[in-house]
């Protein structure tokens, strides 16, 4: 997924896939992740979410640090008073898996972004996640904290030596949210050139 395209998905989505949106761009992770994103696995004193095995593909913890992108979603999502999801439609937690995937569709229709695999250049909800991977490799994030934040297992010698602390894993975090917001700056910066070229 190009940046511009995230950009225009996340401007044309409605409220509840902006916000999953987001937290996928900047976290990597899965829509079931996301659907299952409780309020009590937020670690505000610490600044990560911290999601039980549960509810990971993976079937181990994962500890994600939140970056001020995540954050600003967390702290904009209403609160449901019938249950713990933090993404809702309409108050209601995301029951079905297909149901972040139908809402995306149809923002990318509202953005005329192809959407679909058997699209020429269309895009799925999951092409965030392996975006961001390669995103991270550019920003310099090693491939130990890439791993680890997206839940990949590690291998080799990566496996008996490597041990990040939350520590470690924010300043990772940091490092891919600086490009991050670099790619956002540089994009106003060319949005604004156009429209004076254009006065």
């Amino acid at each position: 997924m190009a940046f511009d395209e995230y950009l225009r998905l996340i401007y044309r989505a409605p409220r509840h896939l902006r916000a999953a949106i987001i937290i996928a761009f900047n976290t990597g992770m899965r829509t079931g992740e996301i659907r299952l994103l409780k309020r009590s696995y937020i670690d505000r004193k610490d600044g990560f979410m911290r999601l039980p095995k549960e509810v990971t593909k993976e079937n181990k913890p994962k500890n994600i640090p939140i970056n001020h992108h995540v954050k600003s979603v967390l702290d904009s999502v209403p609160r449901a008073l019938k249950h713990p999801y933090i993404i809702t439609y309409q108050g209601k937690r995301i029951a079905h898996k297909d149901g972040l995937r139908n809402s995306f569709k149809t923002a990318c229709k509202n953005a005329k972004i192809p959407q679909g695999r058997k699209t020429e250049n269309g895009i799925i909800f999951h092409d965030i996640r392996r975006t961001i991977k390669t995103n991270m490799l550019t920003a310099g994030v090693d491939k130990v904290h890439r791993d680890l934040i997206l839940g990949h297992s590690l291998h080799g010698m990566d496996v008996n030596y490597m041990a990040p602390d939350d520590e470690t894993f924010k300043q990772a975090m940091e490092k891919y949210t600086q490009w991050i917001d670099h790619q956002i700056a540089n994009i106003d910066q060319s949005v604004d050139q156009k429209a004076k070229l254009k006065n």
